[in-house]
């Protein structure tokens, strides 16, 4: 039997289980009286949430699971630049990491990971049409314009 969670509670149900598992790992390594700081800011974030899916407003939308076909496309674009961000400051973490002779390990784990997943994401998310025709016609002038165009309208 699979539970499902109304959607407003999907977020925030999120930020409290992940903070605890976090608050967790933090009365492990460094004492439950700072465990229990890091679990009343997650409490607070989690009710800051479900305040938030309640919200009339795009946010208020995308995380309460109501969001409209515009919304979805803000939400994609959020992600993406949230990605180029996130591995632009990995790179740039493990350039200076190199540079003071430290340990660099996390920061090419986290930009190796995302690069890997994006590639993965392309081939998984592409086009199921391109994929059930012939590699002639796939490679032909007419589909290649039309990813040029959709690239243009992405910019």
């Amino acid at each position: 039997m699979r539970l499902k969670l109304n959607s407003r509670w999907q977020a925030p149900a999120t930020v409290i289980i992940g903070g605890s598992i976090i608050a967790l790992a933090v009365g492990i390594g460094h004492g439950w009286s700072k465990a229990l700081i890091a679990e009343a800011i997650v409490l607070a974030l989690g009710v800051g949430y479900f305040l938030l899916t309640g919200s009339n407003s795009d946010i208020g939308a995308i995380y309460g699971g109501r969001a409209d076909e515009r919304q979805h496309q803000v939400y994609l674009r959020a992600s993406a630049a949230a990605l180029r961000i996130m591995l632009g400051t990995a790179f740039i973490c493990a350039v200076i990491t190199v540079a003071l002779n430290d340990s660099y390990w996390q920061s090419d784990v986290i930009g190796s990971v995302g690069g890997l997943a994006f590639l993965i994401c392309l081939v998984a998310f592409g086009d199921d049409e391109t994929r059930s025709r012939g590699s002639a016609e796939i490679m032909s002038g007419e589909t290649i314009g039309k990813v040029h165009d959709s690239i243009g309208k992405m910019d």
